[in-house]
């Protein structure tokens, strides 16, 4: 039985927890766009090329070196001094940019950064298997899938906006952690204590008998792993690809780019209607099977209008998966341990984006870019059909969220 009062959240709680969520899209892509300038500022820095890289990627390496260890803090420590302390990290690491005069200083910024992205995010997802429930929740999760979609847009556009007028300028983005963090600490205070009351005084048969569901997370971060190693091979080879098919404008390549996550988000939106129809298993299925059909179409595109066809095909399996992920295995967490949960699955989803180019490359080495997204698309496809015959073998019960 679920700690939280049956009464819905208020308005001031649903936007906390989804600004909690929405931050976590800055942690990579949002300073994209000062690379180049970062590069040119330090460029009697050995290695820069490799170091400026980095500051991309680091975050996501700490994410998923502290995601459950913030996961295990989350249902044993008071949420509230968590909150203040990533939201910190996610501050100072952020904003590390704009002040950080040494490159390595940055370095260990962005480290910071990911401690910071490791928190709210599981933070995030947490309190919305709390407070929500059932297909409120799965309504809610589809919320948050638009939230995360839509703040991707606006940061990384406001980022490319700040550092047109300085390369430093986009790391002033992530100071907007600040007044996230201000209202979900105001709006989530009563819950807070409310479970930490509880935790420090559990039912008996609570303490005993609840288990944490390794069998149910063996299944999903195989999955989540898959669906981040092999979504991220866009950001990271369509640009190459688009380049290959004589597409070479910076404007044109971010705006197809961009219409992949411009199409998740209605989608995801949506899932809270699409989840009362159908299964978490046969949604699995049907994303796995979108996005293998855009990639095989990008592998097919003779120009930038396939590929646009192809990210869109491939955004629609994004907008009703990310949700899914979340929905179906919190419904088979005790909620005593959905902060550890939590931690558990950000380190399988961010463990796949960290991967991805690894697990790419020497697919591009022996198939070339459009072969990689042919190759890639065919698996995601022939995944989807497993997925699906799976639940016609073993059909799920009905919805049975907690």
């Amino acid at each position: 039985m679920d700690r939280i009062e049956d009464k819905p959240p208020t308005r001031a709680v649903t936007w906390a927890v989804l600004g909690l969520a929405s931050m976590t899209i800055m942690a990579n892509a949002t300073v994209a766009s000062s690379l180049p300038g970062l590069r040119a500022h330090y460029a009697d820095v050995p290695h820069i090329d490799t170091l400026a890289g980095l500051i991309v990627t680091l975050p996501s390496l700490a994410i998923v070196l502290s995601a459950g260890l913030m996961g295990v803090l989350i249902d044993r420590w008071d949420r509230q001094k968590l909150l203040l302390l990533t939201a910190v990290l996610y501050a100072v690491g952020g904003t590390s940019g704009l002040w950080a005069e040494s490159l390595w200083a940055m370095l260990v910024g962005r480290l910071a950064l990911g401690l910071g992205v490791a928190g709210t995010m599981n933070l995030g997802m947490t309190w919305a298997s709390d407070l929500w429930q059932g297909p409120a929740r799965a309504r809610f999760l589809g919320m948050q899938g638009a939230a995360i979609s839509g703040a991707g847009i606006v940061f990384m556009l406001l980022g490319g906006l700040l550092a047109s007028y300085h390369w430093r300028g986009a790391f002033a983005v992530y100071a907007l952690i600040l007044p996230i963090a201000f209202l979900a600490f105001a709006a989530l205070g009563p819950h807070a204590r409310r479970i930490a009351a509880e935790r420090d005084h559990p039912k008996p048969a609570q303490s005993t008998a609840e288990r944490f569901p390794w069998a149910a997370f063996a299944f999903i971060a195989p999955l989540a792993f898959l669906f981040q190693a092999a979504f991220y091979i866009t950001p990271t080879r369509l640009p190459f690809h688009l380049e290959a098919l004589g597409t070479t404008s910076p404007l044109v390549v971010g705006a197809l780019m961009a219409a992949l996550v411009t199409v998740s988000a209605p989608v995801s939106l949506m899932y809270g209607r699409i989840r009362a129809r159908l299964s978490a298993m046969t949604i699995f299925g049907l994303s796995f099977v979108l996005i293998g059909a855009g990639f095989v179409a990008h592998a097919m595109a003779s120009d930038w209008h396939g590929v646009l066809a192809g990210s869109m095909i491939a955004g629609l399996g994004m907008g009703i998966s990310m949700p899914n992920y979340t929905t179906w295995f919190m419904a088979r967490v005790p909620a005593t341990m959905r902060g550890r949960a939590s931690g558990l699955l950000t380190t399988a989803f961010f463990l796949g984006q960290f991967a991805s180019p690894l697990v790419s490359a020497p697919l591009v080495a022996a198939f070339g870019l459009a072969g990689t997204f042919a190759v890639v698309g065919g698996a995601l496809v022939a995944l989807g059909g497993g997925l699906w015959a799976l639940h016609l073998l073993r059909p799920e019960p009905g919805f049975a969220e907690t």
